[in-house]
């Protein structure tokens, strides 16, 4: 759930370019996900490797661009230094990185355009097929939906829950470091006798449509499109359908309950604010600097600028978010070793790139209302049965900022249920730290105890 830290994380990645540290050459089997960036552009990128007598094949999915196994090609591996192509018409791309354990990271260039990127291995094997269901197209003003709808055995009609993600672009099954978020939901669903409905966000996978003014009102026009669609299926009872949302999918959840108060019948909020970003932010970078090696000053500091940052965001001052996004790459820049420079090459051009990606986020549409808008408004106006899930460790949604909140937005609510999981993460996945980069070296599997109580919550309905 990257997208709550964007304004300051995006300068965060650090390039190797080149290897030559390790004669050993290790197994590059198995999918890895992660990002590319670089001038003002991140995608997420997922590679598939498979080793065998004959050398290293692979394929690349590019979800933002509706990209699916793109064929690889010209694997070289020498010691630790690993590069690919990505032959493609308009321009091959170049691939040219380093294998650290689980990690690959290193540079991209394609017709006189250089970025970064970073994956982690999050499996060793070929990615688990996501539950089966019946492939759905949903057509709005300015929007086409491509989802999934699975549907159980047991004879119709059917409850039914639609699945909501958390910021950033997501394909159907939130597919995050290895672990299909909704795609297993789908699966403990299935089991408990719902029908589920998940869609492509607008802009990935199958899913396209205008986002020249990307905002919370959007996702919630999108949420309620999927609403209708399963409202008008016969084979879905209409009078149990319930809303699902992680993350900020849980604020789309309730702002739609609230705005069509007949159409749904339950709410679950899985790891969802209860306070504006204005608050939440922060929140986050009190746990997440210290955690990245920041000292207590210097995590104040980076507060401080943040709050700058957020006023500026709000008063409509763009020359001062620029100027202190600006400072803090070039902070960033002091903090690395003259060979970690050397591999960015143009520095100014690197600032330039990295500032106006974090820029163009922080002056967004969507940013500015995400700071301003206010989660409980709508929690307090939704009087269906609800289920808020929240984890312990959870570096995004911290539960000590967000469940006072939501449990006093719930006061007058008679039927809701909260449950904290101890020792999980903002997945949901039995963690250690809750940090995001350990979220591809743990189990892609729900933590003990987090699927009963979704079914059991269900069955009590």
């Amino acid at each position: 759930m990257s997208g709550y830290m964007r304004p300051f994380m995006l300068c965060a990645l650090l390039l190797l370019a080149c290897g030559g540290g390790s004669d050993e050459v290790p197994d590059v089997s198995g999918v890895w996900e992660g990002e590319l960036a670089g001038a003002g552009v991140e995608l997420r990128l997922r590679a598939s490797f498979t080793v065998d007598d004959d050398g290293i094949t692979g394929t690349l999915d590019i979800p933002q661009q509706q990209a699916r196994g793109l064929p690889l090609a010209d694997f070289r591996q020498a010691g630790d230094s690993l590069s690919f192509v990505l032959p493609l018409d308009q321009g091959r791309a170049e691939f040219r990185g380093v294998v650290s354990g689980d990690t690959l990271r290193g540079l991209f260039q394609q017709n006189g355009f250089s970025g970064s990127f970073i994956l982690e291995r999050t499996s060793m094997e070929e990615e688990a097929a996501s539950p089966g269901g019946e492939e759905v197209v949903i057509t709005g003003d300015d929007c086409v939906l491509a989802g999934t709808l699975t549907l159980p055995s047991a004879d119709p009609p059917h409850p039914c829950l639609v699945l909501l993600s958390g910021s950033g672009l997501q394909d159907r099954d939130e597919y995050v470091m290895g672990f299909p978020v909704f795609g297993e939901l789908a699966r403990i669903l299935d089991a408990s006798g719902y029908a589920v409905l998940r869609c492509d966000d607008r802009g990935t996978g199958g899913s396209s449509g205008d986002m020249g003014s990307f905002s919370d009102s959007m996702l919630v026009y999108d949420a309620g499109l999927m609403l209708d669609h399963v409202l008008n299926d016969p084979r879905i009872d209409p009078g149990r359908v319930g809303l699902l949302g992680h993350s900020e999918g849980s604020t789309t959840a309730f702002a739609l309950a609230a705005e069509r108060a007949g159409d749904v019948a339950f709410v679950i909020s899985i790891a969802g604010p209860a306070v504006p970003g204005y608050e939440l932010l922060p929140s986050q970078l009190r746990v997440l600097l210290p955690m990245q090696g920041y000292t207590q000053e210097e995590t104040e500091e980076k507060l401080q600028a943040q709050y700058i940052v957020m006023d500026a965001v709000l008063a409509g001052d763009t020359a001062l978010v620029d100027s202190v996004l600006r400072a803090q790459t070039e902070e960033q820049l002091q903090r690395l070793s003259e060979e970690e420079l050397a591999s960015l090459g143009d520095l100014d051009m690197y600032i330039e790139q990295a500032t106006g990606a974090s820029a163009a986020s922080a002056k967004s549409l969507w940013f500015r209302r995400f700071l301003a808008v206010d989660p409980v408004q709508y929690i307090r106006e939704v009087d269906v049965p609800v289920l808020c899930l929240y984890a312990e460790l959870d570096v995004h949604v911290i539960p000590e900022t967000n469940l006072g909140p939501m449990e006093e937005a719930l006061a007058d609510n008679p039927d809701h249920s909260i449950v904290v999981f101890e020792d999980a993460n903002h997945l949901f996945q039995e963690a250690l730290t809750g940090e995001v980069m350990e979220y591809a070296v743990l189990e892609s599997a729900f933590i003990e105890g987090f699927a009963d109580t979704i079914s059991a919550w269900l069955e009590s309905l």
